[in-house]
């Protein structure tokens, strides 16, 4: 009996290890795919139950938004006993965020980021200061939360003519821009109320689309740069909560040419305020929004 068993040669071998390395070549980038579509699907579902969370907060509150920041003592600030509106409606989606760490001092590690947290976000639980200011720790400026959303600073400026803004703000007691009432807005279903950011603040505004910043937030005023302060998902796109309570991605572009900001209703699509703005970079002079957009166009991460 003939008991020669024949093997792979070394050609052979070779051909089924190419083969391996010519389909790992095609499906990697499909999976890596795949695995952002899932996050950008995570992110929508959780700005979604943030915009929820906050209809519930002013359905009990008689139409009243939440302060975006709450200082009640002046020694207070830049400590993590400040509140912001994540505070506020964390009871209502019940998901991320924790408590004070003993004697009201900052967390030092990432916490559980829970619906707050934009998975895309390489800025969440960083700890890098914003503007030199903040705490230095991970996450937003109290270290309970993640960076990853923001309320739209710009929203009501068309109503008011930005006489103030939206968002209701406490310090030692007094209550400035005391609007916050949703029915004063005339567009709730094509103005922004939740924005995603890189920043450790709990607001945020359209002209930060131009601000240059690294991926995990960083902030300089050195143009062309990698990233904004505002961050995007995919295809140049924002993930933004509307204060109808729907949620979705626009393009970058896009927000600001449809004014879903809420602060474009000037002539010819200018800022509703009038201001003029030292920005530095491309934009530096030019109007509100075109000097965004001049900024925007150096940005890599709204051109790649």
């Amino acid at each position: 009996m003939n008991t020669h068993r024949r093997a792979f040669t070394l050609i052979e071998l070779l051909v089924v290890i190419a083969i391996i390395a010519i389909l790992a070549a095609i499906l990697f980038p499909v999976f890596a795919q795949a695995k952002t579509a899932a996050k950008r699907t995570q992110n929508l579902s959780n700005l979604k139950n943030l915009t929820t969370g906050m209809l519930i907060y002013v359905g009990d509150y008689d139409d009243f938004a939440p302060p975006s920041r709450q200082v009640e003592n002046g020694g207070d600030w830049w400590t993590p006993r400040m509140l912001n509106w994540k505070d506020s409606i964390q009871p209502y989606v019940k998901s991320g965020g924790r408590t004070n760490a003993t004697g009201g001092t900052f967390n030092t590690t990432p916490g559980n980021g829970g619906v707050f947290q934009n998975p895309l976000n390489q800025a969440a639980w960083s700890n890098a200061l914003t503007d030199g200011n903040g705490s230095g720790y991970p996450g937003d400026e109290t270290t309970r939360y993640p960076r990853s959303f923001a309320v739209n600073k710009d929203a009501f400026r068309n109503e008011s003519n930005c006489g103030q803004t939206f968002w209701p703000e406490v310090y030692s007691g007094s209550v400035y821009n005391a609007n916050g009432s949703f029915t004063s807005l005339a567009n709730n279903a094509g103005t922004a109320m939740l924005v995603p950011t890189r920043r450790i603040y709990p607001d945020t505004e359209s002209a930060e689309l131009g601000k240059p910043a690294s991926a995990i937030g960083t902030e300089n005023n050195t143009f062309p740069s990698t990233h904004s302060a505002i961050n995007t998902d995919q295809n140049h796109g924002l993930t933004m909560g509307f204060f109808d309570g729907h949620a979705k991605n626009i393009n970058a572009y896009q927000s600001l040419a449809s004014d879903a900001w809420g602060a474009f209703g000037g002539p010819n699509g200018d800022f509703i305020c009038n201001w003029g703005y030292n920005r530095g970079g491309p934009g530096n002079g030019l109007a509100w929004r075109q000097g965004i957009e001049a900024n925007m166009r150096v940005i890599r991460e709204f051109n790649n």
